[in-house]
């Protein structure tokens, strides 16, 4: 039988947005099992969780990433504000303004898209993906 998992707060160790220094931002990677990861990001004004990008793979800090085809994503706005940006097939920008209380679904296959802090005060969202990427350690060459 599963037992029940709690995660207090102190526990949770924080990393820097990928590839910026500490000042830009932190994620908490709270939960993550075989069947979905729950992060809680906090983003500094100006910047962003992860800049323009589509779900496929990436290498970084030593470690492939590969989605899944399936994969999707939730982001629900805690606190401060913020725009989702994403291309059109034809390559056009949209954009839409968010903030606390608003969720932002990309289901499997979404197009290029990135969430921008365009606020003063730090962009705090809860996230969840399902299924979670493969993460393989890549060896120097």
């Amino acid at each position: 039988m599963s037992q029940l998992n709690i995660v207090k707060a102190g526990a949770v160790k924080t990393q820097n947005i990928r590839g910026l220094p500490a000042e830009a931002g932190q994620i908490a990677r709270i939960i993550a099992t075989e069947h979905f990861f729950f992060n809680v990001d906090e983003i500094a004004p100006g910047h962003s969780p992860h800049h323009w990008h589509r779900h496929d793979q990436y290498v970084h800090d030593g470690v492939k990433v590969e989605y899944p085809p399936e994969f999707e994503e939730i982001y629900y706005v805690l606190s401060g504000t913020g725009v989702i940006q994403w291309k059109t097939d034809s390559g056009e920008v949209k954009e839409q303004s968010v903030g606390p209380g608003d969720t932002m679904h990309m289901p499997p296959g979404v197009i290029e898209h990135q969430l921008v802090n365009n606020g003063k005060e730090n962009l705090r969202i809860a996230v969840v993906g399902v299924p979670p990427p493969k993460r393989t350690p890549v060896k120097p060459v």
